[in-house]
């Protein structure tokens, strides 16, 4: 098919065509998103994976990777609502008061031995959870690489602050 893989990208291919045609495939496991500035290589292209691969057209994408992809005539917008609320249902905090700012101002966190201790698995989980989502939301990085320090051996008031950034 002539697709030239991105040296930037290992999961990027682009096809070249006359007069600055270009087909750009993205190929993640059993994902695969496409576009082009060509219907004619586009309707190719789209054939040739039915035929071969015995693929399924499901038209416009509406999620790719856990992100959710609505494409108007305005532009194509991406975010992760459903995987927010899946979250917060996840941890019993569907119901919760939302939080204007991430962190209590004032706020310490330390790795003091002294707290009531929490099951450290459940904080991972809501750690590894929020690491996902910081893929689109970029603010919540810093403060998630705070909380993070404290994985081992986490306290009620390292809890209350992951819980926090949920809210927030």
């Amino acid at each position: 098919m002539d697709f030239k893989k991105c040296p930037y990208e290992h999961t990027l291919f682009v096809k070249t065509g006359e007069n600055g045609k270009m087909l750009i495939l993205c190929l993640y496991v059993d994902d695969l998103i496409f576009t082009e500035n060509s219907s004619v290589m586009f309707d190719e292209f789209k054939k040739c994976v039915i035929i071969e691969l015995k693929m399924i057209d499901l038209g416009k994408m509406h999620y790719f990777l856990g992100l959710e992809v609505v494409q108007s005539d305005e532009g194509i917008f991406v975010s992760q609502k459903k995987y927010v609320r899946e979250i917060l249902n996840r941890f019993e905090m569907q119901n919760c008061n939302p939080a204007n700012i991430l962190v209590e101002l004032g706020l310490k966190l330390n790795k003091a031995w002294s707290g009531k201790k929490v099951d450290n698995m459940v904080y991972k989980q809501i750690i590894g959870s929020l690491m996902y989502l910081s893929t689109k939301r970029p603010d919540i990085m810093y403060v998630i690489s705070l909380i993070n320090r404290y994985m081992e051996y986490p306290t009620e008031m390292h809890l209350l602050a992951a819980k926090r950034i949920l809210r927030y």
